[in-house]
């Protein structure tokens, strides 16, 4: 597999760096950027801070900033005007407004969890890529508190890339990220859920622009979802904005890992293949996903490796294991949720899960059930056969294009609703013990 080209138009800054002019169409923004013969004037204009912008990022006042406990990171925001944060200052009353403190804990809290513990590389020092001085006033990441836009809770731009001429390799990026002035009236539990979501989230794109920005949308804003409940497991917004985009994959499972879809509303499922990445951290360890990204970067003399041949890379090299056996599982985990969930099999809270999306249900003997599948992907069956006593059955999974399927079937006992220990269908079929009332459910991978 070889990495996607690059979306986004490019002409030379200061070498070994380039200019990218674009930002994230993570949490609802819409993915634009300008042509490239707007590039040269709009080197003047990015910052929300240096006037309106090619993205309409101008706060029109003069904005202050607050740096947070931690050294980490500026917070730019304004007092008056339409992009005004509430000025509400009293937990601690010093001075700067309660949310724009709220941002920088945060931020903080982010940064101590990916970087510090975690141990993901930290973004990219803005200072060092740029020929202006004034991108943030220091090496400190920017966050600017201001409108995102209709149908947006903020966004990261790219702002400068290295392009792989100081032997080191290409495609790592830096830039700032944007986020609203305030979530109230919004679908957060609270404006501090609102906060931890966004933060979390768009912090974790500048990190994985540290190792390479050329990746499939489904790795990024999936990884993305992901790393919220990893910063925040006891925020009800962050456990609660996963959960909500589950749906989109449980009901599409049959959609490879690298097939996402596009913008507004279809984008939900790469954003829900956050699971993929909860299924590979509860399955092997706190570090495979870190781990995956460091084999994303691009190597000096090649082209970034995809993120699924980084993937398999990792679990052969270091579990044991390999890409399809820990899909097959992780399709069978998907299976073992909502009322099919129990303690000790599959995810930690998995009843929590929604279910996966079966095909219709067979009930006759004998008859064919058939289903288009292609990558990875699975495909869910359930059998409900019509019996008077106990009766051996012979399912048989086929493919006419290649060697069977892998495939494993689960009886559910009448009036169930976890179901039994799985049977593998070895070379195309099986033979399953079923009795009056029992269904059969079938995972096809």
């Amino acid at each position: 597999m070889s990495a996607p080209a690059s979306r986004r138009r490019r002409l030379p800054l200061v070498a070994p760096l380039l200019l990218t002019a674009a930002y994230d169409a993570g949490c609802g923004a819409p993915e634009t950027a300008p042509s490239a013969d707007r590039v040269g004037t709009l080197r003047q204009q990015v910052r929300p801070t240096d006037g309106t912008g090619w993205n309409g990022n101008g706060y029109g006042i003069p904005a202050k900033s607050y740096d947070p406990a931690g050294g980490h990171f500026r917070v730019y925001y304004v007092e008056t005007g339409d992009q005004a944060v509430d000025l509400t200052d009293t937990t601690p009353k010093n001075g700067i407004p309660d949310f724009v403190e709220l941002v920088g804990l945060s931020a903080e809290a982010t940064y101590k969890s990916t970087v510090s513990e975690r141990g993901f590389r930290p973004p990219l020092d803005d200072s060092i890529y740029h020929d202006r001085p004034d991108y943030g006033g220091d090496g400190r990441f920017d966050i600017y508190l201001r409108w995102a836009g209709k149908g947006s809770d903020g966004y990261r731009v790219i702002e400068a890339c290295t392009d792989g001429k100081d032997g080191k390799s290409a495609d790592r990026c830096a830039g700032y990220f944007v986020m609203n002035p305030s979530y109230k009236g919004t679908s957060y539990p609270t404006e501090l859920d609102g906060i931890q979501v966004l933060t979390s989230h768009e912090l974790f794109h500048s990190l994985q622009d540290a190792y390479n920005v050329g990746q499939w949308r489904s790795f990024t804003e999936g990884s993305a979802v992901w790393n919220e409940i990893q910063v925040f497991p006891s925020s009800p917004g962050t456990w609660r904005d996963y959960l909500g985009f589950l749906p989109a994959f449980f009901n599409e499972p049959e959609r490879p890992l690298d097939q996402s879809m596009g913008a507004g509303a279809a984008a939900s499922w790469a954003y829900a293949t956050a699971v993929w990445f909860e299924f590979l951290h509860e399955r092997y360890g706190a570090t495979i996903v870190r781990e995956i990204w460091e084999g994303c970067e691009a190597n000096p003399a090649d082209d970034a490796p995809h993120f699924l041949d980084a993937t398999q890379a990792v679990l052969k090299g270091r579990y044991q294991t390999d890409l399809a056996s820990a899909y097959t599982e992780f399709s069978r985990w998907n299976l073992l949720t909502a009322e099919r969930g129990s303690d000790g099999r599959g995810y930690k809270r998995a009843r929590e899960y929604p279910g996966v999306k079966f095909l219709p249900t067979v009930k006759t003997l004998g008859e064919v059930r058939a289903a288009d599948q292609y990558g990875l992907g699975a495909r869910y069956f359930r059998f409900e056969p019509t019996l008077t006593k106990t009766e051996t059955l012979r399912l048989t999974v086929t493919d006419p294009e290649s060697k069977p399927p892998v495939a494993a079937a689960y009886v559910l006992r009448s009036g169930a609703q976890v179901p039994s220990q799985p049977t593998e269908i070895q070379n195309g079929s099986g033979d399953i013990v079923v009795s009056p009332g029992d269904a059969l459910l079938v995972v096809v991978t």
